[in-house]
C-alpha cells in the first residue's frame, strides 16, 4: 500500500512543478494578444491527457486478457521513457525557436 501512496504523492507533486514552469513559459514565448488562448490550449492539452489516460486505463482488462497485469503496467513505463526521449532530442531544436528567451 506505501507504493501507491508514494506514486500519488509523486505524481501530484510533479504536476504541481511542472504546471507553473510550464504556463511561466508560455506566458513569456507567446505575443501578448494569444497568451490567454495558449493558456486555455495549455490546460485543453492537460484534459486530453487526462481523457488518454482514463481510455487507457480502462482497457485493463481487456490487456490482461490477452497479456498479464504487468504487460499494462510496463506500458505506463515505457510510454513515458519514449516521450522523455523525444523530448530529450528535440531540446536543441526548442532552444533555438525561444530565441534566448531564458
Amino acid at each position: 500500500m506505501v507504493w501507491l501512496i508514494l506514486a500519488y504523492l509523486f505524481h501530484t507533486l510533479g504536476e504541481l512543478c511542472l504546471s507553473p514552469v510550464g504556463l511561466s513559459y508560455v506566458s513569456k514565448l507567446v505575443p501578448g494578444r494569444m497568451i490567454a488562448l495558449m493558456f486555455g490550449m495549455w490546460y485543453l492539452a492537460i484534459a486530453i491527457g487526462n481523457k488518454l489516460a482514463a481510455v487507457v486505463g480502462g482497457q485493463i482488462e481487456n490487456i490482461t486478457k490477452e497479456y498479464s497485469l504487468s504487460t499494462f503496467f510496463l506500458i505506463f513505463t515505457i510510454v513515458p521513457i519514449i516521450a522523455g526521449l523525444i523530448i530529450f532530442v528535440l531540446n536543441p531544436v526548442l532552444k533555438k525557436l525561444m530565441h534566448g528567451v531564458r
